[in-house]
């Protein structure tokens, strides 16, 4: 019989079908599961020996589900702030430089990030994503993990990537609990049409998911305008390539008429808020969800938002649609809550496992601090989290019922290592860059960013 875990006096917001809100609450877990949820004193009362967590001043809520991030960028955080077009100048001649080494690195410290920012499952899009895989397993974080497909432009092409990210999702199908793997083509101008379509293809076969960028920065849009005479999510929907199953990370510079698409399609754009404010160029999510479309959150990547926080993203989504549309109400803290929960378990395929805190539910949860100055006193629960919350008060974070960070400490590695491993890769990475690319070099001498 599995040992049993009781989290004890907490605020439990459930994310059930009523939104139901526990006050001085209980969650046991059994193994890898949720059994029961209630009042303190009757589930201490029914399971006395159970070993306990005191949730008392905390808020206890469903594993957040980051639905778009690079967790190996860590080691080139904030390379392309305020570099126009930084992705094709910056980004792509640095990752040239990577190895598989410089990949499991990043991914230990940007997994780490991400459990310390209240993230229990990523859903990440890299290049040798066998070492990201090792790195999420290693430290407890649940990841929805692509292995980036590009025919064209990115640091690593050819039709071996397009094998390996195939034969990664057979690789690891069933293979570990806490990874999932789906296709991970990188971008509609990147991949070829027809390598677009072998992977839809692929998609059905294996019954995963597809994970992509579109509409990103204005060369994208422009080059599928000139190669096709239509924006990318028309381009998409022209392949038969969009469904429930797909996530379609920015969706920036797209047309009215192609919102259509998400919603007839049931695809769902990933809003990014802080990379996309301070770009200048924010989503227009909160006008695709009055349109019943299920808009997901992610963090994107640290070079252009600097944090692995999500927590703390979800303040940004909210102010930025308020901003952006004009409206004070756009945007409400449930609906954000929403995005990275209920709505984003479903779009991952996990709708009856993850993003809601009831029996039978696996046990991803987060506790965060909410006795401070900051989140004290309380007048409306959901409007503290989001708007006085950070990542710095996740306190506990559980994944498949295991607590991997405990009291603001990772349990399963040394975070002194981690950040001697940071000192020690991120530099000479860079290094490796600056020596090969020329054009690179010029840039980081022009812009200051490096001596």
């Amino acid at each position: 019989m599995d040992a049993e875990l009781l989290i004890t006096g907490g605020t439990v917001v459930t994310m059930n079908d009523e939104r139901e809100v526990l006050y001085d609450g209980a969650v046991l877990i059994a193994g890898e599961r949720i059994v029961a949820l209630g009042t303190t004193a009757e589930l201490v009362r029914a399971h006395p020996g159970a070993e306990r967590i005191d949730a008392a001043g905390k808020v206890v809520l469903p594993g957040l589900i980051n639905a778009h991030t690079h967790i190996a960028m860590s080691l080139q955080k904030g390379v392309t702030m305020s570099v126009p077009d930084g992705l094709y100048r910056v980004m792509w001649p640095v990752e040239k430089s990577l190895t598989p080494d410089d990949v499991y690195v990043g991914a230990l410290i940007g997994a780490a990030q991400a459990l310390k920012g209240g993230t229990t499952c990523a859903v990440d899009h890299y290049f040798h994503m066998e070492q990201v895989a090792k790195a999420t397993t290693e430290l407890g974080l649940r990841g929805v993990l692509g292995h980036t497909i590009m025919s064209r432009l990115g640091p690593f092409t050819g039709e071996q990537e397009l094998e390996e990210g195939i034969d990664f999702v057979r690789r690891w199908k069933g293979r570990h609990p806490l990874v999932h793997p789906w296709l991970a083509p990188h971008a509609t101008e990147t991949v070829a049409r027809d390598w677009l379509v072998r992977l839809r293809d692929a998609a059905n076969q294996e019954g995963v998911g597809l994970h992509l960028h579109v509409a990103q920065s204005p060369s994208e849009r422009a080059y599928i305008e000139e190669q096709y005479g239509m924006g990318c999510v028309d381009y998409l929907a022209d392949l038969g390539f969009l469904g429930p199953d797909v996530l379609a990370a920015h969706c920036l510079f797209i047309d009215t008429e192609e919102i259509d698409h998400f919603e007839e399609s049931g695809a769902h754009p990933l809003y990014c808020p802080m990379g996309h404010a301070l770009h200048g160029n924010p989503q227009r999510a909160w006008e695709m969800i009055q349109r019943g479309i299920k808009v997901l959150i992610g963090t994107d990547c640290v070079c252009t938002n600097n944090e692995m926080n999500l927590v703390s993203e979800l303040r940004i989504a909210g102010a930025s649609q308020k901003q952006l549309v004009g409206d004070g109400a756009a945007m409400p803290s449930m609906k954000i809550l929403e995005t990275v929960t209920r709505d984003a378990a479903v779009a991952i395929g996990m709708g009856d496992q993850l993003g809601v805190l009831a029996p039978g539910y696996l046990a991803d949860l987060v506790l965060l601090d909410f006795d401070g100055l900051h989140a004290l006193p309380v007048y409306g629960l959901l409007d503290n989290v989001i708007y006085t919350c950070h990542g710095r008060d996740v306190n506990t974070v559980l994944v498949h019922g295991e607590v991997v960070v405990r009291d603001h400490k990772l349990t399963r590695i040394d975070e002194g290592r981690l950040l001697a491993l940071a000192k020690e890769y991120g530099p000479a990475l860079i290094k490796r860059a600056l020596a090969s690319e020329k054009d690179l070099a010029y840039l980081w001498e022009r812009t200051g960013r490096a001596s």
